[in-house]
């Protein structure tokens, strides 16, 4: 159940074609992509997470291109190429990530995505558009995230009597 679990899951170098071909298979869309990874505005990531972008981006023994230098450099100082301590987080969003807000776009356009799957969205000519809206409306974020929170919330939902099931009694379970 875990390894089926892992393969319907983004990977943190997946491309925006495998993310969307994900999505799609969700029935969520490009525009559900963009706006749902903005749950990224909030939490953190584990180091075996982003530290490929620091020293072995795509196979070279260099930082990915597209992180700004200034990230890089704080990233580096915490997670050293060898040893240092394994268990470092770091924010997804670096200027407000105690902060439900749009902020998460802003970074992207500052090429300051954490993960390559971040970055990637303010970099692909199909969601770049996107990216730059939400970083500019912070409203228009909150309400596309809830109808796309809400169309996610959808999935997988067992419906009728014969594949559902109506409970009188949520405290009770049934295996």
């Amino acid at each position: 159940m875990a390894s089926r679990v892992s393969q319907e899951l983004p990977h943190t170098n997946s491309t925006i074609d495998e993310l969307l071909k994900l999505f799609t298979f969700k029935g969520l869309t490009l525009n559900d992509l963009v706006v749902l990874s903005g749950a990224h505005t909030i939490g953190f990531s584990q180091r075996e997470c982003f530290v490929i972008r620091l020293y072995g981006y795509r196979g070279t023994n260099q930082p990915d291109p597209t992180l700004d230098p200034r990230l890089l450099k704080a990233l580096s100082m915490s997670c050293p190429k060898f040893g240092g301590n394994s268990d470092i987080v770091a924010p997804f969003d670096v200027t407000t990530p105690f902060s439900f807000d749009n902020a998460y776009y802003a970074n992207l356009e500052a090429h300051l995505g954490l993960l390559e799957t971040d970055q990637a969205l303010g970099l692909d000519p199909r969601t770049k558009p996107m990216v730059h809206d939400l970083a500019k409306d912070k409203q228009k974020f909150f309400q596309a995230f809830a109808v796309a929170m809400e169309k996610m919330g959808g999935i997988g939902v067992k419906k009728g009597r014969k594949h559902g099931e109506k409970r009188k009694d949520c405290g009770m379970h049934s295996l």
